[in-house]
């Protein structure tokens, strides 16, 4: 009689992922782009047809977190037995605004630093979080990092154990992992997974948690109510980043965060008061000077009726 009683509840919970994979193959010669001709469906099927959580509230494909990875192929060596490949992968995640069309960019970076072997006739990915295995652990990681930046945004901090997964993933590989590039401090200049996870995690760090959940649940998700009530929210939350910025500059963290909201930020604020405008673009100015130019200024500096 248990078994019948939590069945529907089982049965109701789908998978949290709806991640769409692509290859940029042009530096490859062909035979190698011939190897990877399963490639992006076995990582595809990989990411979306596997429970990454306990949650019950993933019951359509409307639920799932919406994903992008784009593998840009580096190097081939084919003459290694399986063959060894190595890549920088573009990760793009989006989440829906409450009562809206559009979405919000929750995360949007490129690692640049992946190696690993692959034999194209395995056809599938075996999970296991307890064992390193270089393809598989890193999107293991990029999984729970992805549900960890999505949960932060509905419910305050709610992502922790996924990070804390990742940050496992993370001590794993450095322990035992062969192709240990990108899981290592010092790896593309600081700027790695490593170096991520560890900033995501740490107590410096915790209020930019916080100030992205207020940024989406009480800013964008506000919008349909009173635009110009929620813009203030986020500029806020910008301000307050700006400060963080100031007291640890050169935070990775931030610097995420920035690329994955230049064009949001200058979307919402577009249609702005002037006062507003100005007043962000002075932090912006500040804290994200590499984009002013081309991505804010454009939207924000001119005067509108």
């Amino acid at each position: 009689m248990l078994f019948f009683a939590l069945a529907p509840s089982l049965l109701a919970q789908g998978y949290e992922l709806q991640c769409e994979v692509t290859l940029n193959v042009e530096r490859l010669q062909s035979e190698a782009r011939v190897r990877l001709a399963n490639f992006a469906q076995v990582v595809r099927n990989y990411m979306n047809n596997h429970r990454w959580t306990n949650s019950t509230e993933f019951e359509t494909d409307e639920d799932r977190i919406k994903c992008q990875i784009e593998f840009v192929f580096m190097d081939a060596n084919l003459g290694a037995s399986p063959p060894v490949y190595s890549a920088q992968v573009f990760i793009g995640v989006t989440r829906p605004i409450y009562r809206s069309t559009l979405t919000a960019s929750t995360l949007r970076m490129l690692d640049g630093a992946l190696e690993f072997a692959y034999n194209e006739q395995q056809g599938v990915l075996l999970h296991n979080e307890l064992v390193h295995h270089p393809l598989a652990s890193f999107l293991d990681f990029y999984a729970n990092v992805i549900i960890g930046y999505d949960f932060d945004t509905y419910r305050q901090l709610s992502g922790t154990p996924y990070f804390e997964k990742a940050l496992r993933i993370k001590r794993l590989a450095q322990e035992r992992g062969p192709f240990p590039r990108g899981w290592q401090f010092g790896d593309n200049g600081g700027l790695n997974r490593a170096a991520m996870i560890d900033e995501i995690l740490d107590a410096r760090f915790i209020r930019l948690r916080e100030i992205l959940y207020d940024y989406h649940y009480n800013g964008l998700d506000e919008f349909h109510r009173d635009a110009n009530a929620a813009r203030q929210t986020i500029l806020n939350c910008i301000k307050e980043i700006a400060e963080i910025d100031t007291r640890f500059p050169r935070s990775l963290f931030v610097r995420r965060i920035f690329e994955s909201k230049a064009i949001e930020i200058s979307e919402v604020f577009r249609s702005a008061p002037l006062a507003m405008r100005q007043e962000l673009l002075e932090i912006l100015r500040k804290v994200d000077p590499s984009r002013l130019q081309q991505t804010y200024e454009p939207s924000l500096a001119a005067d509108r009726p």
